[in-house]
């Protein structure tokens, strides 16, 4: 029997916690659904691809051998987002472990691993961080220019007119799209 691809999340919980046959098909179905969404939120959070490959993996591993256990009522997406996002800090925790072993002898402050939302907050420093360098890498050649120049060399936007043969107002401007581009690409 072949199930229907636009079918709900529910009734592919109910199948596949039933073990009616139908487990592999819906199984199959909730894969292909969600399987890039788990990889992509993983490895936005690792920034590893084999390794957010692996985690994502092991999670639809996880969700088949738990199959029995399921909650048909519960949301898919949300439980495999929650599952991703403890994989990923776990991967993380486990980094930092290693980290602080090696270099135990060298830094006294590592001596704790941070609590869950302390590597929430670092998730999405690092996160918040990749997406600010890949915007002002984007942007066109002489506003990134003058947004370097004023926001890293700290010069004033009489210095960077002078030195890139601008006006004043043109620099200005410059820096008003470059913030711009920066808080939208945040928000």
């Amino acid at each position: 029997m072949t199930m229907n691809k636009n079918i709900s999340d529910e009734s592919l919980l109910i199948k596949l916690s039933g073990g009616e046959g139908d487990d592999i098909e819906a199984f199959e179905i909730i894969f292909h659904r969600y399987y890039p969404m788990v990889l992509n939120f993983v490895r936005g959070i690792l920034k590893e691809d084999s390794v957010a490959e692996d985690i994502a993996q092991n999670i639809f591993m996880k969700l088949w051998l738990g199959r029995n256990s399921l909650d048909s009522s519960k949301s898919l997406k949300n439980w495999l987002c929650i599952v991703a996002r403890n994989e990923a800090i776990n991967r993380i925790k486990s980094k930092i472990r290693t980290c602080a072993k090696t270099h135990q002898s060298e830094t006294a402050s590592l001596q704790h691993v941070p609590d869950a939302s302390s590597v929430d907050d670092w998730c999405n420093f690092f996160e918040t961080s990749n997406i600010i360098h890949s915007k002002i890498e984007s942007m066109p050649e002489k506003r990134r220019e003058v947004f370097r120049m004023s926001r890293i060399e700290h010069l004033s936007n009489m210095d960077i007119a002078i030195k890139m043969n601008l006006s004043v107002r043109t620099v200005e401007k410059h820096m008003e799209l470059a913030l711009r581009d920066l808080r939208s690409s945040i928000n």
